[in-house]
């Protein structure tokens, strides 16, 4: 099924490993337009659901799109959110609404490359490294559903981890009394 949300467990570990030096928000995107593919050819009932999208040249062009749609993403979440987060008197919480463009480009190739491993691990329809292999040597190393599993602790050990390191920073940010 596309868009499942077991790929976000990698993101998740990376952007509490990396911090601002990642964007979960291009991770992400990333994650949504590779699985564009994968969802039209299900509607379509297609016997191949793992096409070009799911290769490397795939990969590296869905990761161009979202690093290129991903700051405008970013502001609208991150505007909404310092609204929100203003208006209830939390300006200590404020994020910055501009990224890294580094960060921006790592989230979204960490995002689908790590999609292509995954969904590999899975999916005896995809070829990921055609054309020049026209297999899929990463088919079956590990279970179907420890895939699954492996992903769901990913999310919740780098979503602890990182809400941790976030309430860390902000604390550093309140004035001490003296």
């Amino acid at each position: 099924m596309p868009f499942t949300p077991f790929h976000m467990g990698a993101g998740l570990v990376a952007k509490a490993a990396l911090g601002h030096r990642i964007s979960i928000v291009s991770f992400g995107l990333a994650q949504v337009l590779i699985d564009i593919e994968p969802g039209v050819r299900m509607i379509r009932d297609d016997d191949v659901l793992h096409g070009i999208s799911h290769t490397l040249w795939g990969a590296i062009v869905v990761g161009v799109v979202a690093a290129l749609l991903a700051p405008w993403l970013i502001r609208m979440i991150v505007g909404r959110y310092n609204t929100e987060v203003a208006h209830y008197g939390f300006t200590r919480w404020i994020y910055p609404e501009s990224v890294s463009a580094p960060a921006v480009w790592l989230g979204a190739f960490l995002g689908t490359f790590s999609h292509l491993v995954l969904d590999g691990l899975m999916h005896a329809d995809m070829a990921p490294f055609a054309p020049l292999m026209s297999a899929n040597p990463l088919l079956d190393m590990v279970a179907h559903d420890d895939v699954y599993g492996i992903m769901t602790v990913c999310a919740a050990v780098g979503a602890t981890l990182w809400m941790i390191r976030w309430w860390l920073s902000v604390r550093a940010q309140q004035p001490r009394p003296d």
